[in-house]
């Protein structure tokens, strides 16, 4: 079981920002522009340093970590405005306006070897996931057929805007809260027809299985159960991360983890833990060469002691 009062800590944080603001800050980013919406967040996430004492302390943690030394207080803002930053470009790639950023893409080809084929995209709370529009996912007649793991109840600003930008991706939207035995049939069938189910996998849910992984100098808690689950479908495995390198620039960087996790009962876990390693590594990596880019505004590394294997 993982650490609950960790996971209690980030799924009891509540959304920031009413419907009311959603939708206003939507209005101005698409009517706009970035320019000026970036004006307004500057803002914004000015007054929220000041008052957001817990985020505040959650990003100096981490940013010591990541660069093993006291961030400055204007560190700490700009980690928080990038995280405002990348948010509000939610809306545009969400919005089919991918073609307003600067993306490169690294390793790519992994899609034409594994074309028609189910795969899992293990994902984190760096950078944008929705950068991956620019893959084509989405409204092309080529698109990568994609699936998105949410948990819709702790999501609902997200859930409301890929409604109203992207019915069809919301559509495709599988409840992380389902319950476990339907979940892995819905998995099943996704991975069966093809798709690329997108999975954030650096987040455990309270009461869900973890591992422990060093992470930046201490070993963190990282869910096991969609190992589990992509060794018992017998899927490949490819580590994504649309990390925001400034201005109106991303880089997606996809790596194959893991052809198979195991061929066998007896070798899974071997296989399971050598897949949450290299994925913990190169998370590792990312997050020390962009350290702004990390969204987990809590204690990542809370008691870790006290979690259980």
């Amino acid at each position: 079981m993982t650490d609950s009062s960790t996971a209690k800590q980030w799924q009891n944080q509540q959304e920031r920002g009413s419907p009311f603001l959603l939708n206003l800050l939507t209005w101005v980013a698409l009517h706009l522009g970035r320019r000026m919406i970036f004006v307004w967040l500057c803002a914004i996430v000015f007054y929220y340093f000041l008052f957001a004492r817990s985020a505040r302390s959650a990003s100096r943690n981490f940013l010591q970590r990541a660069r093993q030394r006291s961030p400055k207080w204007w560190e700490i803002y700009r980690h928080l405005l990038t995280f405002a930053q990348v948010a509000m470009d939610r809306i545009y790639f969400l919005a089919g306006r991918e073609a307003e950023f600067d993306v490169h893409i690294h390793g790519n080809e992994l899609f034409d070897q594994y074309k028609n084929r189910g795969c899992f995209l293990l994902t984190a709370h760096i950078g944008s996931f929705d950068a991956l529009r620019v893959m084509g996912m989405g409204r092309r007649s080529d698109a990568l057929p994609i699936r998105i793991l949410l948990d819709i109840q702790h999501n609902g600003n997200v859930m409301r805007l890929l409604q109203k930008l992207d019915p069809q991706l919301a559509a495709g939207v599988i409840d992380a809260r389902t319950p476990a035995p339907t979940l892995a049939l819905i998995l099943s069938e996704a991975i069966e027809q093809g798709h690329l189910v997108g999975i954030m996998a650096d987040r455990c849910a309270q009461g869900e299985r973890s591992a422990a992984v060093d992470f930046l100098g201490t070993r963190a808690q990282f869910p096991a159960g969609v190992w589990q689950l992509a060794a018992l479908l017998k899927a490949p495995v490819i580590s994504c991360f649309g990390v925001y390198s400034g201005a109106n620039r991303y880089d997606l960087h996809f790596e194959l983890i893991s052809e198979q996790l195991g061929t066998n009962r007896q070798d899974r876990p071997e296989a399971i833990s050598a897949g949450m390693a290299r994925y913990v590594a190169r998370l590792q990596d990312l997050v020390r060469e962009h350290p702004y880019n990390w969204f987990n505004f809590y204690d990542f590394w809370q008691d870790e002691s006290t979690a259980h294997h």
